[in-house]
C-alpha cells in the first residue's frame, strides 16, 4: 500500500507539471505511454505464443502519436492506412524475414490472421487512442479560461476535466462498491460489483457536469451530455482492457508503476473518454456558430 501510495503521489505531481506546460514536453510524455502501452501489448501477446509486428504495428503506433503532436491529424490516417496494408504485405513476402514472416516460414501461415489482427488492434488501441490525449490538450474549442489562481489554455482544462471525471469514476466505484458492492457487475472483472458502478457512474456525472458549467461555461444540456459521455466510457474502458487481461491470462499490463501495474492499467480508462470528450466538444463548437 505505501508503495502505491508513494507512486500515486510522485504520479500526480508529474501529470501536474507536464499537462501544464504542454508543448514538447506533454507531447514527448504522451509519445513514451504510447510506446511503453504498446509494449505491454506486445509482451501480453506473446505469453499466449502470438507475434505482434514491431515494424508496422510498434513503429505505427509512435508515428501516429507523433502526428497528433505536430498536428498533422488528417495524416493520423494515412499513416494507419499504410501500416495496416504493410501488414497485410507480409503474407506475399515469405521468403524476406522481415517482422513475423520468418517466423510464418518455419511455422505455415496457421497465425498470420492472428498476428495481423493484434498488430492492428494494437497500433488503434495504444496509437490512436492515446494520441487523442494530444489531440484533446491541443483542442482550440474556446477562448483562454481564467479560473482566478491561473490562466488556462481550452484543450488543458478540457483534458484536466476529463482526467477528474476517470478518477471520480475509479475513486466512487471502488470506495462504495468495497463498502456496499454485493451484486457481482461483470464476469471479466469479478471484483467489480453492481452497486459500485453505479456510484462510479453518478460521481462521475456530478463531477464532470459540475467542471463543464464552472470551468468550460457550456449551457447545461451540453455538460449533461458531456458527464454522461464520461460516466459510460471509463468504466468501458476499464472493461475492455480487462478483457485483454483475462483473454491473455496476466494480472497487471506491465510494471512500469510501482504498485499500480502498466501504463495500460493507469489509463485504460482515458484511452476511451478522451477521445469521446474531444469529439462531443467538438461538434457542439461547430453547431454554436449556426
Amino acid at each position: 500500500m505505501l508503495t502505491r501510495i508513494i507512486t500515486g503521489v510522485i504520479g500526480i505531481a508529474a501529470a501536474i507539471a507536464i499537462i501544464t506546460k504542454g508543448g514538447l514536453l506533454f507531447n514527448a510524455a504522451v509519445s513514451f505511454l504510447a510506446a511503453a502501452a504498446w509494449y505491454e501489448f506486445q509482451k501480453m501477446s506473446e505469453s499466449k505464443g502470438y507475434h505482434v509486428y514491431p515494424l508496422t504495428s510498434g513503429v505505427g503506433t509512435i508515428l501516429l502519436v507523433a502526428m497528433a503532436g505536430v498536428g498533422y491529424y488528417v495524416e493520423m490516417e494515412q499513416v494507419f492506412t499504410l501500416a495496416f496494408m504493410l501488414m497485410l504485405a507480409t503474407l506475399f513476402f515469405v521468403f524476406i524475414p522481415i517482422e513475423g514472416l520468418w517466423r510464418h516460414c518455419n511455422r505455415g501461415e496457421a497465425n498470420w490472421k492472428t498476428d495481423t489482427a493484434l498488430s492492428a488492434w494494437g497500433m488503434l488501441y495504444c496509437g490512436l487512442l492515446m494520441a487523442h490525449i494530444i489531440i484533446l490538450r491541443a483542442f482550440d474549442g474556446g477562448p483562454h479560461i481564467d479560473l482566478g489562481f491561473r490562466v488556462f489554455e481550452y484543450g488543458e482544462i478540457c483534458l484536466w476535466i476529463v482526467l477528474f471525471g476517470t478518477w471520480a469514476s475509479d475513486t466512487f466505484a471502488y470506495f462504495f462498491g468495497r463498502a456496499f458492492g454485493k451484486t457481482p457487475f461483470c464476469s471479466v472483472s469479478p471484483k467489480k460489483s453492481f452497486e459500485g458502478a453505479v456510484c462510479g457512474f453518478v460521481g462521475c456525472f456530478i463531477v464532470v457536469m459540475a467542471l463543464c458549467i464552472v470551468c468550460l461555461g457550456i449551457p447545461l444540456w451540453q455538460a449533461v451530455v458531456v458527464a454522461v459521455a464520461v460516466a459510460f466510457f471509463a468504466p468501458v474502458g476499464d472493461l475492455v482492457e480487462s478483457i485483454l487481461k483475462r483473454s491473455f491470462e496476466v494480472k497487471d499490463s506491465g510494471k512500469l508503476f510501482p504498485g499500480h501495474g502498466g501504463v495500460l492499467d493507469r489509463f485504460d480508462s482515458l484511452l476511451f473518454t478522451a477521445p469521446v470528450v474531444y469529439y462531443l466538444l467538438m461538434i457542439m463548437s461547430i453547431f454554436a456558430m449556426f
